[in-house]
């Protein structure tokens, strides 16, 4: 082999490397847009609702942007097409320092999660390279990182009612693997992140053959590994939230709103709400949780703000319509 084609390949090898990679970056930045289109969003709660009239007429609902005095109210995804009609919205999770937001829906024909940025732009449809389906997700989970996702989604099986597993992937390589399987007795729901990223917290709904379920509070590596259960009642358990500082787990339970140390400690209830109190989200900066609870006009929801300990609860808006709390940013 001459110097010159030997010369000749070499260049033709560099050549076909360098597009790969231009393409691999490329595909990078238009499907995940990493970096915030506009002014970052913040000091706003995000949530789901149907209170326009024109997500009601749908049977969907749409993601919404509100400023902490009620102000301010901003559709910031609409509802969501899908085959010939629209998608409902099941849960939805977002970063400030990332500014992005994730929207799980429970389709079983979906296989994947939408993706878009707090402002609202740049959605689009993620759906995973390999690994396990993304289909029927109940609950969705982001990182502090931006990058790494866990949500939790029914899974097929010989079960007498749905079971849920726990499915964790990332935003770049968008492979997912099941690091939570379901059985006949356990299901696996409502996945969050610790403020590092290093652990994650989830319910476990115990189906040991009694009348109604037990719920357990667990801890884990993001893997799955690890599991330690920090709390069990035979109460409804039913959502959860990290709080920034790492100090306090939020819960929904029975319909009311409690806070737990992670690494154990005093269960306190916060609040007390005739018609229930329901999605937790921590403040930025941990000294306060937002929540949803009935209005006393029938159809309407109230976003209420409380400080950490249950003290000093207010309404930041009152909405008509479903509700479920998103995220504080």
């Amino acid at each position: 082999m001459t110097i010159r084609t030997r010369s000749r390949r070499t260049n033709i090898i560099t050549a076909y490397v360098m597009v790969v990679v231009i393409l691999f970056v490329a595909r990078q930045l238009a499907s995940h847009k990493l970096s915030p289109a506009s002014e970052p969003v913040k000091n706003a709660l995000i949530f789901i609702s149907d209170a326009d009239s024109i997500d009601a007429g749908r049977g969907s609902n749409s993601v919404y942007r509100i400023g902490l005095d009620g102000r301010g109210l901003k559709r910031i995804v609409g509802s969501i097409p899908h085959g010939e009609g629209y998608l409902r919205t099941t849960d939805i999770d977002c970063e400030r320092a990332s500014q992005q937001l994730v929207i799980a829906s429970h389709r079983r024909d979906l296989n994947g999660f939408h993706h878009a940025l707090l402002d609202g732009s740049g959605l689009h449809f993620d759906k995973p390279d390999g690994g396990d389906l993304l289909s029927a997700t109940r609950q969705i989970a982001i990182a502090p990182d931006g990058v790494s996702v866990i949500v939790s989604r029914e899974k097929d099986g010989d079960y007498s009612q749905p079971r849920f597993g726990l499915v964790a992937g990332d935003l770049m390589s968008r492979k997912f693997k099941t690091i939570k399987k379901p059985t006949a007795t356990r299901s696996y729901v409502s996945p969050v992140f610790s403020p590092s990223g290093r652990l994650i917290a989830y319910i476990i709904e115990r189906h040991d053959g009694r009348e109604s379920p037990t719920y357990e509070l667990a801890i884990a590596a993001p893997t799955g590994k690890g599991e330690v259960v920090i709390y069990e009642t035979p109460l409804s358990i039913s959502d959860l939230a990290w709080s920034p500082t790492g100090e306090w787990l939020a819960l929904e339970m029975s319909r009311q709103i409690y806070r737990l140390r992670p690494y154990g400690g005093e269960l306190t209830k916060l609040t007390d709400h005739l018609g229930g109190a329901t999605s937790p989200r921590w403040s930025p900066d941990g000294r306060m949780i937002s929540y949803v609870s009935p209005s006393t006009f029938p159809g309407n929801q109230q976003v209420m703000i409380m400080n950490a300990d249950g003290s000093g609860k207010r309404r930041a808006t009152n909405i008509r319509g479903a509700v479920v709390n998103g995220c504080w940013v």
